[in-house]
C-alpha cells in the first residue's frame, strides 16, 4: 500500500503547519502601522533629547550667575534664565506626554497583532490535537491490516512522531506569544501610570512658571529697578530674619512657662494645618530648590496659596509672641507653643490677635494676604524647633 491513512493525516497537518508558518512569518514582519509609530517615537525622543540639552545649558547659566555677587541685575538675570528654563521644562514635559501616548499606541497595535497570532495558534493546536486523536485510535488496526511490509510500518511510526513534534512546537510557540502578550499588557499599564506622573509634572512646571514670572515682577516693583533699593531690601530682609531668630530664643522659655500652667494644652508637637492645604495645594516647600529667590535666602517654610481673606488658624495651643510688619514677611504673627515649638504666619491681609494673647488650636489669628515680599495671595507658614526653622511636613497632622 503506497499511502496509509497515517501518512494522509500527517500530510494534512503538515499542510496546516506550512500555512501557519507563512502566517507567523507574515505576522513577524513589522506592519506599516508599527513602522510609522516607531519612526514617530524616534523623532519625538530626538526632540526631547535636544530640549534636555538646552535645559542643561540654562541650568549651568543659573549656577554661574548664582556664584556671582548679589545685585539687582544679576538677580534679574537669574530669574530670566529660570523663566526660559521653566518654559523649556514645560515643553519637555508636554513632549514626553506625546511620546508616551505614541508608545502606548505602539503597544496597543502590537497587542492587537499578538491577539491575532494567539487565535491562529489556538486554531492550529486544536487541529493537530484532532489529528493526533484520530491516529491514536486508528493506528494499531491501520498498521496491522494496511501495511505491506515492516519497512512501511516503521515509516508510519516516524510520521506519528513527527506529528507529536509539530504539536510540541505549536504549543511552545503559543506559550511564547502568550508571555509576550502579558508583558506588553504590563508595559502598557506602566506607560499609562507614567502618563499620569508626567501630567502632574506638567501642571507643577506651569505653576512654577507663573511663580517665577511673578517673582520678577515683584522684585522690579519692590525695588523700582534701583540697585540701591535692592541693596536696602536685602539688608532689611536679613535684619528681619536675624530679629526673628533672636526674639524666639529670648521668649521661648518665658512663654513656655506660662503655657505649662494650662492643664489642657495637649501635645504641641502635633501640629494642625493653619488652613486647608487642598484649596490650592502647596506652591513652595521647605528649602525648595525651585524657590525664585533662593539665591538671596532659603525658603524656610511652606507656601499655601489661597484667596485673600481665607481664615488662618493657630496650628496648636500657644501664646502670641508678637504681631509685626516687615519687609520680608509683611503682616506676620509668631506663636510660641510648648516643647520648644514656635510657628510663624506671614503675608497676612489682616491680623486678628494681639501679643500675649492665648490661642487654642484652630483659633483664627488672621487672614491670607500678599503683604511684604510676596508674589501673590498665600500663607507663608514656618515651624521652628528651639528657634531653628524645620520642615513643617514632619510635624503636621496628615490631612
Amino acid at each position: 500500500m503506497k499511502y496509509s491513512r497515517v501518512f494522509t493525516s500527517v500530510f494534512i497537518v503538515s499542510t496546516l503547519l506550512f500555512g501557519w508558518t507563512h502566517f507567523v512569518l507574515a505576522e513577524g514582519t513589522t506592519s506599516d502601522d508599527i513602522n510609522t509609530l516607531n519612526q514617530e517615537i524616534e523623532l519625538k525622543q530626538h526632540s526631547i533629547d535636544q530640549l534636555n540639552r538646552q535645559i542643561e545649558e540654562y541650568r549651568k547659566k543659573i549656577e554661574q550667575k548664582q556664584s556671582q555677587t548679589n545685585s539687582l541685575i544679576n538677580e534679574i538675570d537669574i530669574i530670566e534664565n529660570r523663566i526660559a528654563k521653566t518654559k523649556l521644562d514645560i515643553e519637555s514635559a508636554q513632549s514626553q506626554i506625546d511620546l508616551v501616548n505614541s508608545q502606548i499606541a505602539l503597544i496597543e497595535r502590537e497587542i492587537h497583532e499578538l491577539e491575532e497570532t494567539l487565535e491562529k495558534d489556538r486554531e492550529l493546536i486544536s487541529t493537530i490535537l484532532l489529528e493526533v486523536q484520530i491516529q491514536d485510535h486508528s493506528l494499531p488496526f491501520q498498521l496491522f491490516f494496511s501495511t505491506d511490509s515492516f519497512s512501511e510500518f516503521f515509516d508510519d511510526l516516524e510520521h506519528l512522531e513527527s506529528l507529536s513534534t509539530d504539536l510540541k512546537k505549536a504549543v511552545d510557540t503559543a506559550r511564547v506569544s502568550k508571555e509576550e502578550y502579558l508583558f506588553k499588557r504590563e508595559n502598557e499599564q506602566g506607560k499609562k501610570n507614567q502618563l499620569v506622573s508626567l501630567s502632574q509634572s506638567l501642571e507643577k512646571e506651569q505653576q512654577n512658571l507663573s511663580e517665577v514670572v511673578g517673582a520678577k515682577e515683584t522684585l522690579l516693583s519692590t525695588t523700582q529697578a534701583s540697585e540701591s533699593a535692592f541693596k536696602a531690601l536685602l539688608y532689611d530682609v536679613r535684619q528681619e530674619q536675624t530679629y526673628v531668630n533672636q526674639q524666639i530664643a529670648l521668649l521661648q522659655d518665658e512663654i513656655e512657662g506660662k503655657l505649662n500652667e494650662h492643664d489642657s494644652i495637649g501635645d504641641s508637637s502635633i501640629l494642625s494645618w493653619p488652613l486647608d492645604p487642598t484649596i490650592r495645594g502647596i506652591s513652595t516647600y521647605f528649602h525648595d530648590p525651585t524657590y525664585p529667590f533662593r539665591n538671596l535666602f532659603e525658603h524656610s517654610g511652606l507656601d499655601l496659596p489661597a484667596p485673600t481673606g481665607t481664615p488662618v488658624g493657630s496650628a496648636a495651643p500657644g501664646y502670641i509672641a508678637w504681631t509685626k510688619v516687615g519687609s520680608l514677611y509683611g503682616n506676620y504673627v509668631m506663636v510660641i507653643h510648648t516643647n520648644g515649638f514656635a510657628t510663624l504666619y506671614a503675608h497676612l491681609s489682616r491680623i486678628d490677635v494681639v501679643p500675649d494673647q492665648f490661642v487654642a488650636r484652630g483659633d483664627q489669628i488672621g487672614a491670607v494676604g500678599s503683604t511684604g515680599f510676596s508674589t501673590g495671595p498665600h500663607l507663608h507658614f514656618e515651624i521652628r524647633k528651639n528657634g531653628i526653622p524645620t520642615d513643617p511636613i514632619s510635624y503636621l497632622i496628615a490631612y
